[in-house]
């Protein structure tokens, strides 16, 4: 798509580059008031909706990293949560299971829009297995309660990852930026004057001005791709946290 558009404005510059170089006037006979006011206005429409478009692009990428990070901490808090409970290294392997899921197979679907199944179902098996558990005394009776109160979250947390992987920035933004564009691009060119070498570089300028905008707002439009990607970065630190727990509470093997 980036190219399709840099490709049709640089076409366009030049067809009416040569188109003004045989028939446009040694001089702007009749004023360009009007045109400049026109193209200024074109140019602050377009500024404004790149303005607000690239706040919209920081948001949604801020809340899907702020998501993230919430998940990956809630998978920290259920892993301690179930350490310290007897006969459970099976729930802490899933946990660490479904955590280097989501590292190595939710995130590069996530840049298309969707999340592997495979995590979700080692999730639900995770759930299940946790239903399964019977603690004898009270306190690791709380902690077991504990843990499914965040195994839930972790599945009300995927689903809000699985909602931020299909956020996009929506196309009437790139519409409005590249009406705009091209109205600021090409309003001076209706002025008819043959071009200068001053008009030129003017002409050069507006349209990498404009080129600029559209392909840095096109790079930051999705939570999960682009420059401003969201990386696995609180699940990795995620599984270094379950390795420091397991030190503290080892997992006892039965003879």
């Amino acid at each position: 798509m980036i190219g399709i558009i840099i490709g049709v404005t640089v076409v366009v510059f030049l067809l009416a580059l040569l188109l003004l170089r045989r028939r446009g006037r040694e001089k702007d006979e009749n004023g360009s008031v009007a045109l400049d006011f026109a193209a200024n206005l074109a140019l602050a429409v377009y500024l404004l909706v790149l303005a607000y478009a690239a706040v919209l692009c920081r948001d949604a990428i801020t809340a899907a990293d702020t998501d993230a990070s919430a998940e990956a901490e809630t998978l920290t808090e259920l892993y301690w949560s179930i350490a310290p409970v007897p006969e459970t290294g099976d729930i802490r392997d899933q946990i660490k299971q479904y955590t280097t899921q989501s590292i190595t197979l939710d995130w590069p679907l996530m840049a298309e829009d969707k999340l592997s199944p495979v995590p979700g179902a080692t999730l639900e098996h995770l759930r299940a297995s946790l239903l399964k558990v019977n603690p004898t005394d009270e306190i690791a009776r709380n902690r077991h309660q504990d843990a499914l109160a965040r195994a839930s979250e972790v599945s009300h947390a995927r689903v809000i990852r699985a909602d931020d992987a299909s956020t996009h920035l929506e196309s009437i933004f790139f519409v409005a930026m590249l009406v705009s564009g091209m109205f600021v691009i090409a309003l001076p060119w209706f002025n008819g004057a043959r071009p200068t070498i001053a008009s030129i570089i003017g002409d050069v300028v507006r349209i990498v001005v404009v080129l600029f905008g559209v392909v840095f707002i096109q790079l930051i439009s999705h939570p999960y791709s682009g420059a401003s990607a969201v990386e696995p970065t609180a699940f990795q630190e995620a599984m270094e946290q379950y390795s420091r727990i397991d030190s503290q509470f080892p997992v006892k093997i039965n003879p």
